[in-house]
């Protein structure tokens, strides 16, 4: 009896005294904060009701089974007042709480506590030879009904705040709920409901021990998830100490053990024995002690880390990592695993919102918490100073230097961020992003080593995101140039210097019947010789074609027009590295031409046959009107006189009519020979002396080029100006002027020379000048509108232009001749008689 009396109230003591060293330790670290101090209060008022309980009920005398019991319920009736006091601390909006929801429990809590002293609940005691009991008094159920109350409105007031509650300080919570739920339901089984119901305290020895729970899952809490902010470092003489216990309690095992089994009734063991248990023991220890020593270092996240090892892990994993979202997790879970961080944040440079935005992966989802997602302004001082100083900042060593004003609000916002060390990504001395790293879940502070790590780790990181940003960006520009070309109508060829393949697109292959992109090895050289020949020009020369007209046969052995253009691919330098050929099919737009000349022709017919019949029908008329009445007037002489008139007079005016559409259905002669432009225009001039005195018309005449030499006959030349000449005379009217200028232009790389005739007639409207140079289309009252079309079947007859167009700066109209100059016009014309 003795030996268990003395074994409980070693249990007792020990379990008290756990929680008086829990709640100075909670209430010491932090005795400011009203979260450690009720927490403390709570701690104590369990700790008074377990000694007062335990050692009521193994009392020997009355009075002291009384005096200790009343002191129990005094203890007791503070108990849930004191867990509901202390969880209001734990809400974050306590101090939005009305005020009788606590002070009506602390009002009824004082009463209990002043009833607990009195015999209203403890009125007597029944001493028994194995424990003694408690006679209730009449306020016990009173008493057992407020503490159910109180302590339900505790742990409701705790499952508000938990619903409430993110991350960490959600599990945190959730173990302190529940070891005050189950520990407080066994005690208030045993020490409440059962005497009320039983009236009997036969039990109430069991329920302090329930109280282990309470201190299991507090401690829990507070090593494993810092509740109430506590941090708790197992130094290694902890390790060694358990395992030296862990040790004795073997070898003490043992020898128990080989005591039994080999019968000695002493106490000492022989020495050959001891040395055999003393090995054993040895041997075991080491094993032991690392077991332990890993057991803690899981518990309370303080593995150490291999800083060789990681480094060259780390380094081998980003330097081959190219998808930036990849390299952030490996960088962020790397972090993570290494100092058992709560949370890494990752901040990159956004230009769109002026800022840094978080980028963050958690690790594991097995631990909670709360992510920043709000972006830090590109003007906060962390911004600032990391643009300022770009090295790393812990926190703890910022806060020591208050001087520094920068330094100081910077550490503040990264306390405000969850953070206790950042360090910046620095791209090109240029802060490119932020890591922001959370304390370690084993409460120590970030060493000289560990920073050594971190910034070793970022500075790998900030070159691989280059890397990384470069090659999404090159993967950007595949994709878009991939996606340009898979939609182009175009075929395109590219080759490097040594004229293997390195590009191609679908039209090229279906332009050309060839798999080109499942032969990357293939040269250009087993191309169509047409695309060959310019792909080879360009890639040996440098030579550029635009624009050229080819063509390829097909599969099925047809001819496919083709036009194409080439471009030499060079460095910087100028050297080249390859070449490159477009090209595209001119079916289609063949078809068309021909569809269009077609047209024109047709057109052209009907227009030349409403005109010759128009033109011949007048004078034919005036012959047939002669022709019936001559048998009448036969013998009237000058009747006959006017007759032969008349009719040589009209056969005359057809034959010049059939002599000028002669001249535009026929094309004109073609000579390689060069003719002065401007003896052309002076004997033209010359020759409309007579009309330009007549009309009191002024002749500007200016010659830009020195050398105005065109492939045209003189006859022609002469004819295309009289026509434009003489139609401007009769625009303009008396008192005209006649502007000339010839001048030499550039256009796809030829020479032209320029003729502008202009006039200060009325101008033509827009009507009119879609019309002028097609054939009997005219505006004057006598006019054939053959002139124009003349002017135009020489000037397309020898590869010019012609066009009308009106003043900008004053009435009339201007004429504009474009023909190849001397040199051109030879090549031009080469052309076409070769053709």
């Amino acid at each position: 009896m003795l030996a268990t009396m003395s074994l409980q109230t070693f249990g007792v003591l020990a379990l008290c005294a756990t929680l008086v060293s829990l709640a100075l330790f909670v209430f010491f670290h932090n005795r400011h904060a009203a979260e450690n101090r009720r927490f403390a209060l709570a701690a104590l008022t369990i700790a008074g009701w377990i000694v007062c309980i335990s050692f009521s009920l193994v009392a020997q005398t009355e009075d002291a089974i009384i005096g200790l019991g009343r002191l129990g319920f005094a203890f007791a009736s503070m108990i849930p007042f004191s867990l509901l006091w202390m969880f209001d601390a734990f809400s974050t909006d306590s101090g939005r709480r009305l005020k009788f929801k606590i002070l009506i429990p602390g009002i009824a809590c004082a009463a209990f506590v002043l009833l607990s002293i009195s015999p209203w609940i403890v009125a007597g005691a029944n001493i028994q030879p194995e424990r003694a009991s408690f006679i209730y008094g009449p306020a016990h159920r009173t008493f057992g009904v407020y503490f159910l109350l109180c302590f339900l409105l505790a742990l409701f007031t705790l499952g508000q705040t938990i619903r409430s509650a993110t991350g960490t300080r959600k599990l945190q919570l959730r173990y302190l709920l529940l070891g005050i739920l189950l520990g407080g339901a066994g005690a208030i089984s045993t020490n409440l409901i059962i005497p009320l119901l039983w009236k009997t305290s036969k039990y109430s020895f069991l329920g302090p021990y329930f109280s282990l729970l309470v201190v299991s899952f507090s401690a829990h809490a507070i090593i494993r998830y810092r509740l109430m902010d506590i941090r708790v470092v197992i130094r290694k003489g902890v390790v060694y100490v358990s395992a030296i216990v862990a040790s004795v309690s073997v070898f003490l095992g043992i020898a128990q053990l080989y005591k039994q089994a080999s019968g000695f009734d002493t106490s000492r063991i022989p020495l050959a024995e001891a040395l055999v248990l003393a090995i054993i023991v040895a041997i075991v220890f080491q094993p032991l002690k690392g077991w332990i020593q890993r057991s803690f270092n899981r518990y309370v996240y303080r593995e150490e880390y291999d800083f060789q090892r990681t480094i060259r892990e780390a380094s081998r994993e980003i330097s081959s990592t190219l998808d930036l979202e990849s390299l952030l997790r490996y960088l962020t879970d790397t972090i993570e695993s290494t100092f058992k961080a709560e949370q890494v944040t990752v901040y990159l440079q956004d230009t769109a919102r002026q800022g840094y935005v978080a980028r963050q992966h958690p690790r594991s989802p097995s631990w909670p918490r709360t992510v920043v997602t709000s972006p830090i302004s590109q003007h906060a001082a962390l911004v600032l100073f990391m643009n300022a100083e770009q090295r790393p900042l812990v926190h703890e060593e910022a806060i020591r230097d208050s001087d520094h004003k920068l330094l100081a609000t910077a550490a503040l916002e990264l306390r405000a961020l969850g953070g206790d060390v950042v360090l910046p990504l620095i791209d090109e001395r240029r802060l490119a992003g932020m890591l922001v790293i959370g304390p370690k879940r084993s409460g120590d502070p970030y060493f000289a080593e560990d920073i050594d790590l971190l910034s070793t780790l970022v500075n790998q990181a900030a070159v691989a995101m280059k890397n990384a940003h470069l090659y999404r960006e090159v993967v950007r520009v595949n994709e878009y140039v991939d996606n340009i070309l898979s939609t182009m109508a175009s075929g395109v060829i590219a080759v490097d210097a040594s004229g293997q393949l390195t590009l191609s697109n679908p039209a090229a292959e279906r332009l050309t019947g060839m798999r080109l992109r499942l032969r990357p090895s293939l040269s250009y050289n087993e191309l169509p010789l047409t695309l060959a020949g310019p792909l080879r020009e360009t890639l040996a020369e440098g030579k550029a074609y635009s624009q050229l007209e080819t063509s390829i046969q097909t599969q099925d052995g047809l001819l496919l027009p083709l036009v194409y253009s080439t471009a030499s691919l060079q460095d910087k330098d100028g050297t080249t590295h390859g070449a490159l050929i477009v090209f595209s099919d001119l079916t289609r737009l063949k078809e068309l031409e021909r569809e269009k000349n077609r047209a024109e022709r047709l057109a052209s017919f009907g227009s030349l046959a409403s005109g010759v019949a128009h033109e011949i029908k007048n004078p034919l008329v005036a012959i047939r009107t002669f022709a019936e009445l001559l048998p009448e007037r036969f013998a009237d002489v000058d009747f006959r006189d006017d007759f032969s008139k008349i009719v040589v007079r009209e056969i005359d005016r057809i034959d010049n009519l059939v002599a000028r559409l002669r001249g535009i259905a026929s094309a004109p002669q073609l000579q390689t020979g060069s003719v002065d432009l401007r003896e052309s225009i002076s004997d033209t001039l010359k020759l409309l002396r007579g009309q330009l005195e007549q009309s009191r018309t002024t002749v500007r005449y200016a010659v830009e080029d020195e050398a105005p030499f065109v492939t045209i006959e003189d006859d022609q030349l002469k004819q295309l100006f009289l026509n434009i000449f003489q139609n401007a005379l009769e625009a303009m009217g008396p008192d005209g002027e006649l502007s000339i200028r010839v001048a030499r232009t550039q256009s796809s790389g030829s020479a032209w020379i320029l003729v502008e005739v202009s006039d200060t007639g009325p101008g033509m409207p827009e009507s009119v000048k879609t019309h002028v140079f097609d054939p009997f289309f005219t505006t004057k009252p006598t006019g054939s509108g053959l002139g124009l079309a003349i002017c135009r079947s020489i000037v397309d007859a020898h590869r010019g232009t012609i066009r009308a167009e009106n003043n900008s700066n004053s009435s009339g109209t201007t004429i504009i001749v474009e023909l190849p100059a001397a040199d051109t016009a030879a090549e031009s014309l080469q052309s076409v008689v070769r053709g």
